[in-house]
């Protein structure tokens, strides 16, 4: 996640500490309530909307046509020394300490072709962050516990000691990246609802006119605004998830460290098909325990994410003979949610549904929907996606108790290779931001293609470069990354996770997280093995 998530406490409405978040949440929606709620969708799960087909060759017409006399790298593996001072060799990592960095290539030296794309010197590749902002977005950020709020400059900061590690560590051809922050025009809000063109197509042109061979501006872009670089042809790292086809609409200039909707579909179904559907009844409440599972599905309603549900839905009958009913779709309208939620909690009650998929809700309706529950008394199994442990606690604990879902357990910061690359590159003194994770993923991502795409630096060649990655080795704090040539996203495995009410959350100190069931086993998108054992329950700790 990026630091426009979470807001600096001084930011925040006085007084915000002691809001109820039901109605405070309920409060922004029925000021805002579409553009608020899809604010949140594309915080926690983000389903960007296809658009219009834009003009690739219009886009990068401005290109300079490089010099054919640019000395190539060296294949990776070749023996040398890196430019980080590492002994290259077959099989060796660029970067020793990264479980995702690619093989090394010795020190180069030569002719880079100059300026071989927008964005591109002899000496630079420019990167831009937008840094978008509206009033309407403190209240949904008052809602999360201090302790994991950031400011804007902690999140540029943060960036910016990931670039500086990176610089000295990955081969760029004798460039460096030079990140360029800027405070965007767009109403990001409405941007999210389809509207605000205008501000869209603004904070494009000016991330152009700073020159942008790329933007990584994480959760401060939006589906107008990823449209609009890409006309611009300016590459957009998100950490979204959407349908293949958006992406491949926009190629070659967006990629995501979020999941296409393919995977989300592949992991909800091995979990039906492959465990709950094989054994009963065990982590709910309400005397449900022991029984026949019998499956419901929540979503939301745009016609992309829509698309996405139903072919869980239809896979789940046409591989397992396992019928989802009833399927129900949230309009996430805000005047309305409270009792569209209510609505759908009866329905999955009167239907006998022990077991609720709501693995691709965002985050507002779970906490309408878990309220829904206690008020009627019903505690079925919930299968949801991980978040930022400290947006889900959000829900009714007394759901809570019952969920389950696809994720892993947050390690403590000290652990990971993006506390280790921040420490590297930070001055003495300054502070990560909590949400570090979530910034420093798409980056290492994008130096990971700029080293594979060589000298002659271009979109087409930044593809290429991003699809020839080598799988990553075992034991990251991302699970398996692995690429071939139709990749938009790096991820190759998903785990799974419980909640725990008691458990502390590693990074930010607070009760309630994530923990690790099956003892954090990977398990593979694509359908071979490692695979979720058949007719075997979850292994997850107690999640009381």
């Amino acid at each position: 996640m990026s630091d426009q998530l979470l807001k600096s406490p001084s930011s925040r409405p006085a007084g915000s500490e002691k809001r109820d978040p039901l109605t405070a949440v309920r409060g922004v929606l029925q000021r805002y309530s579409i553009a608020a709620v899809a604010i949140v969708v594309a915080v926690l799960i983000a389903n960007l909307l296809p658009s219009v087909f834009h003009s690739r060759n219009a886009a990068s017409s401005s290109a300079t046509v490089a010099p054919s006399n640019i000395k190539p790298a060296a294949p990776p593996g070749t023996p040398g020394i890196t430019v980080g001072g590492v002994k290259c060799g077959p099989g060796v990592r660029q970067v020793p300490w990264s479980h995702y960095a690619p093989i090394c290539v010795p020190k180069w030296t030569g002719n880079n072709g100059g300026a071989t794309a927008p964005g591109v010197t002899r000496t630079t590749i420019t990167l831009t962050y937008r840094e978008a902002a509206s009033s309407e977005l403190q209240a949904l950020y008052s809602l999360v516990p201090p302790s994991a709020i950031g400011t804007n400059s902690e999140g540029i900061a943060t960036m910016q000691a990931y670039i500086n590690t990176f610089n000295k560590e990955f081969e760029l051809y004798g460039r460096k990246v030079v990140l360029k922050p800027f405070v965007g025009k767009g109403d990001f809000i409405s941007e999210f609802s389809g509207q605000d063109q205008t501000g869209a197509q603004e904070d494009a042109v000016t991330a152009k006119s700073l020159g942008a061979f790329a933007d990584s501006s994480v959760l401060d872009a939006t589906t107008l605004y990823e449209r609009e670089l890409a006309r611009q042809g300016v590459i957009g790292l998100t950490i979204y998830g959407a349908p293949t086809s958006f992406f491949q609409r926009y190629s070659p200039y967006l990629y995501t460290t979020g999941t296409v909707c393919s995977k989300t579909v592949a992991q909800t179904v091995q979990l039906v098909g492959r465990t709950l559907n094989k054994t009963p009844v065990s982590f709910a409440g309400g005397g449900l325990n022991g029984r026949k599972r019998v499956f419901g599905f929540i979503g939301y309603g745009n016609s992309e994410q829509q698309a996405c549900n139903q072919e869980i839905v239809s896979q789940l009958k046409s591989r397992y003979g396992i019928t989802v009913s009833p399927v129900i779709t949230m309009a996430l309208n805000g005047n309305e949610l409270q009792n569209e939620a209510a609505t759908a909690i009866a329905k999955l009650k009167s239907a006998g549904v022990t077991t609720i998929l709501c693995s691709t809700c965002d985050f507002i309706t779970p906490i309408y929907l878990t309220k829904a529950a206690d008020t009627q008394g019903y505690y079925p199994e919930w299968i949801q996606t991980d978040l930022l442990d400290s947006l889900t606690a959000l829900q009714s604990p007394a759901q809570l108790a019952h969920t389950e879902g696809f994720g892993s357990q947050v390690l403590p910061k000290q652990a990971t290779e993006a506390y280790h690359a921040f420490k590297l590159g930070a001055p003495p003194g300054e502070h990560i931001i909590p949400s570090f994770s979530y910034v420093y993923e798409p980056l290492l991502m994008f130096f990971d293609a700029l080293q594979a795409a060589g000298p002659d630096l271009t979109p087409a060649t930044f593809q290429k470069g991003f699809r020839s990655l080598p799988p990553s080795t075992p034991g990251g704090m991302y699970g398996g990354w692995a690429f071939n040539s139709n990749s938009f996203d790096p991820n190759a495995s998903y785990s799974m996770a419980a909640w725990s009410n008691t458990a502390v959350n590693a990074v930010d100190g607070i009760r309630g997280s994530w923990v690790n069931c099956n003892n954090g086993s990977l398990y593979n998108y694509n359908g071979t093995p490692p695979q979720l054992p058949i007719g075997k329950e979850l292994n997850c700790p107690k999640t009381g």
